[in-house]
């Protein structure tokens, strides 16, 4: 009986044993059963890679009809996938104080990426920076229609500017619209294009672009072929645009 006991319990080690090292393997392939994401796509804090990454065969990316400012001729083209909601595209483009503040206690030296690209690449002419919906919390539709109606207006960057910094009103037309209007955007032109729906297939075909490319959540930056992902610090893209200048 002692000795049938005995190897009862050295069988049952042996099964918990090798449950506990499948779910090793498991949650390492996973990255952790998918918990944590490495951008919007979700409310959990993303890790900031240091590298950009690019997917095995990404497709091209082009700037179609979307959005766009700096010069046509710009030897660099920088594509973001982005979603109003996302508290983490807020604080990319600058916004979102609260995101920055974690960001930077991280690591203090981070800056946020885009008012630098803006700065130092778009507004000399060395680059151009065009935006694209993507879902990262998805949330953002709204938003995204009225940028693009401002965008008629030439009231897109103004606005996406605007937005990013009250994420308090992305669930809100009436604030949003308060926000067009406090810019400059004619709300009447808004509203009958908001009514004609005419930019709603567009939230799909930059949904599905971004996904054809390799884009899982936001904000993702497209630069001359080269995948970014996250809210890296303006550096790590300083990393990637001044060589692409030489």
């Amino acid at each position: 009986m002692t000795n049938e006991i005995t190897i009862s319990k050295v069988t049952l080690w042996k099964i918990i044993c090798a449950i506990l090292l499948v779910l090793l393997v498991a949650a390492v392939w996973t990255k952790g059963f998918g918990i944590v994401e490495a951008d919007c796509t979700g409310d959990q804090q993303p890790t900031q890679p240091t590298q950009p990454t690019q997917p095995t065969a990404p497709k091209n990316v082009a700037v179609g009809d979307a959005p766009v400012k700096g010069d046509a001729d710009a030897k660099v083209t920088i594509i973001v996938f982005s979603d109003f909601s996302c508290p983490y595209c807020a604080a990319a483009a600058g916004g979102n104080q609260q995101v920055i503040d974690s960001l930077k206690s991280r690591d203090p030296s981070w800056e946020a990426p885009v008012p630098g690209i803006m700065k130092e690449y778009v507004d000399t002419g060395k680059a151009r920076i065009a935006f694209k919906y993507f879902p990262g919390h998805g949330t953002g539709v709204d938003a995204m229609k009225i940028a693009l109606c401002a965008n008629e207006q030439g009231k897109f960057w103004e606005l996406h500017d605007k937005i990013f910094a009250n994420p308090g009103s992305v669930q809100d037309v009436a604030k949003l619209k308060v926000l067009a209007e406090e810019i400059g955007a004619d709300v009447d032109d808004l509203d009958t294009c908001l009514e004609s729906k005419k930019y709603d297939s567009r939230l799909e075909s930059d949904t599905a672009e971004g996904k054809a490319a390799g884009v899982s959540g936001t904000p993702a930056f497209w630069i001359n072929g080269k995948l970014v992902v996250g809210a890296q610090s303006f550096s790590a893209f300083k990393a990637v645009i001044d060589p692409l200048l030489k």
